[in-house]
């Protein structure tokens, strides 16, 4: 790892720095078992479509992180592909640089991407392959961007620091290398940067800012260009979405570029009510301000009669969430404003800033769980008399078993939640879980058993 990296352990802007010796969670034994820092820089970085991405490693490396649902933007040929130097026993002896480099070529050649994002892997740390040189000699060849990113497995901890790592990438050799031309920015140019994938919900956030007069330059882990990222400096401000993975970026382009930032999320009315009046906060103009809450008060208006029915429907039903990072406390709002009340919440893999947002946004009598496993939050789901269970990713597996009613809020099964058309979609998903026949009938004995 380059030199400085392990800086990113202490980051000034996290609330857990500000303790006395506190600093981002190290690696334990086997912590990197649920992601590593490769999975997660290749996850902030495969949405931006247009460049090509080579993972220097064996092809197991790419085919674990290639493929996440939705990250793929049709944006020409490259899309859909991913590249890797498909490391063997004998490159694991001789050494993979000259492999790399061909690599390199071959796609500059037969593709002509904008740029060719490196992935060292921990194989290649552990050959000891200067992929740094290796990148600078092919840039000198092909006369494009080859970017090295620096996040093997072996740096530890998990694919959050692979995320901060990725945005270390983009600082060092990506942003503030485009030019634009000034008539073609606007006075309300924003970028939305942090942890939202799929093309639907970074779609939904740009649609509902656009409607109120503001312009989205450039999404970081979001469907982008890398013309676009390599200009998101000449953006006025900064939105970190859902994520704290992310925060070394926004404050590095703060003390570089003087870009101020806020966090927000577009998850509930009143989530994304807060989102827009920060907005108009930091760019100081009265006419912004007075747009802004006319858009809230209409689009309020608008959606109250609509979720009046499905709030009479929801409202005293009880959730438990088993979820993981962000989706621990992004849906809390819509819950409550829907009527709902929650029981429990058990959590897995969650920062110090995820438990406090959890807990800010709920009301007494809700019970937090670290470390859960899948026998306590049954438990409490039937001990609490629940009626659904919110899960994300592989959590789904456990109401499953248990023939319990559950809604997956993973990104790809579902269509945006975020905006207020998500809030509706949020709505007539849960209801019509609630409403599925198939939980009746799974919860009878089967005719043989009499």
């Amino acid at each position: 790892m380059p030199k400085g990296r392990n800086n990113l352990f202490v980051e000034p802007d996290c609330e857990h720095n500000n303790q006395e010796k506190k600093g981002c969670v190290r690696p334990k034994p086997g912590g990197v078992s649920r992601g590593c820092p490769f999975a997660g820089s290749l996850a902030a970085l495969m949405p931006i479509a247009d460049a090509a991405h080579l993972v220097h490693g064996t092809a197991g490396c790419l085919e674990s992180g290639w493929g996440y649902p939705g990250n793929r933007i049709d944006f020409g040929s490259l899309s859909g592909y991913g590249f890797s130097t498909q490391l063997n026993n004998r490159d694991m002896t001789m050494g993979g640089e000259r492999k790399l480099l061909q690599s390199i070529g071959y796609i500059a050649v037969n593709y002509r991407p904008p740029a060719i994002f490196v992935y060292a892997t921990c194989v290649t740390v552990l050959l000891m392959e200067d992929i740094d040189s290796i990148c600078q000699e092919a840039e000198q060849i092909w006369g494009l961007p080859v970017i090295p990113v620096h996040s093997p497995g072996l740096t530890g901890s998990s694919s959050n620091m692979g995320r901060k790592l990725a945005g270390e990438a983009l600082m060092d050799r990506v942003i503030g290398k485009g030019a634009h031309k000034r008539e073609e920015l606007t006075d309300f140019d924003i970028n939305l940067i942090g942890e939202y994938s799929g093309t639907e919900e970074g779609r939904s956030i740009v649609g509902l800012l656009a409607k109120a007069g503001i312009r989205v330059l450039a999404q970081i882990t979001g469907e982008s260009r890398y013309e676009e990222v390599s200009r998101s400096h000449l953006a006025k401000v900064n939105m970190l979405v859902c994520s704290r993975s992310m925060i070394t970026l926004v404050r590095k382009m703060k003390d570089k570029y003087a870009i101020p930032y806020f966090e927000g999320s577009f998850y509930g009315e009143r989530e994304i009510r807060f989102a827009m009046r920060q907005i108009g906060f930091h760019f100081h103009n009265p006419d912004l301000d007075k747009r802004l809450h006319r858009f809230i008060r209409k689009e309020e208006e608008r959606l109250r009669p609509e979720l009046a029915l499905v709030r009479k429907e929801l409202k005293g039903k009880t959730a438990v969430l088993y979820t993981d990072g962000v989706d621990s406390w992004i849906y809390l709002t819509m819950l409550q404003e829907l009527g709902l009340k929650i029981a429990a919440i058990g959590t897995n893999r969650n920062a110090q800033e995820d438990l406090s947002r959890i807990r800010e946004r709920l009301t007494n009598g809700t019970q937090i769980i670290n470390d859960c496993d899948d026998h306590q939050i049954v438990k409490i789901f039937r001990d609490r008399k629940a009626d659904l269970m919110i899960v994300s990713g592989r959590n789904e597996f456990v109401p499953l078993k248990e023939r319990i009613p559950f809604l997956n809020v993973a990104r790809d099964q579902h269509a945006s939640y975020a905006g207020y058309e998500g809030v509706r979609n949020f709505a007539q998903d849960l209801l019509g879980t609630l409403e599925q026949p198939v939980w009746v009938i799974s919860g009878k004995s089967a005719p043989w058993e009499g």
